[in-house]
């Protein structure tokens, strides 16, 4: 009897070790899980604003370039308001407006999309005239912190090669919102040495 009750006890601990073993298991799959899918966001929206960074300072964008003044061409005529929105319809134009897309729009939601454009900071520095080159280098993009997982800031540098006082390194900083996977709400620039400024002067 004394070895039944033993077996019965140790077949009961068996199985109650066997049940927290088994609930330990699954709570760490299941935050190795979560932790997956917040890694695989976080790297989402880090690639979103290297993307971005990276088109917008290797400058300037010939084609770019050629499109916007091919669609400025195409609604100079206009003489109403009517006439310029009808003009906007026209394939030169929409061209020009698909390329926007194409080069911006996967990297931002709509608003962040349409405030890029119309605020002037997407191809900012392709509307300079001149013959110079630009090349961003060494990016380093940080989540600002846990109680605010959307918040990026960032730093990189660029390379320029121009006139004499153009050429050299130059130093930006840079935040950006990203309140969904992957989709810019909001970016910003700071040219903490001057770049655009040298750059129009220079030309």
């Amino acid at each position: 009897m004394m070895l039944s009750g033993y077996n019965s006890a140790t077949r009961i601990m068996h199985l109650s070790l066997l049940l927290l073993f088994s609930l330990m298991a699954a709570g760490c799959s299941g935050t190795g899980t979560a932790n997956n899918e917040a890694n695989e966001e976080l790297d989402k929206s880090v690639e979103a604003i290297e993307a971005v960074i990276e088109k917008e300072f290797n400058a300037p964008d010939e084609e770019y370039r050629a499109l916007s003044e091919e669609a400025m061409m195409s609604v100079m005529e206009a003489e109403d308001e009517e006439e310029y929105a009808e003009l906007r319809e026209t394939p030169v134009y929409q061209e020009y407006v698909n390329y926007m897309e194409d080069t911006y729009a996967p990297y931002f939601n709509e608003n962040g999309y349409d405030a890029f454009i119309n605020t002037g900071f997407a191809f900012s520095y392709s509307t300079i005239e001149g013959d110079f080159s630009l090349s961003p280098s060494d990016i380093k993009i940080e989540q600002s912190s846990d109680s605010s997982p959307a918040l990026y800031s960032f730093s990189f540098i660029v390379n320029a090669e121009g006139e004499e006082g153009v050429t050299g390194e130059y130093q930006f900083e840079g935040k950006a919102n990203v309140p969904e996977e992957g989709k810019i709400g909001t970016i910003e620039f700071r040219d903490k040495d001057g770049l655009q400024e040298k750059l129009k002067s220079a030309y």
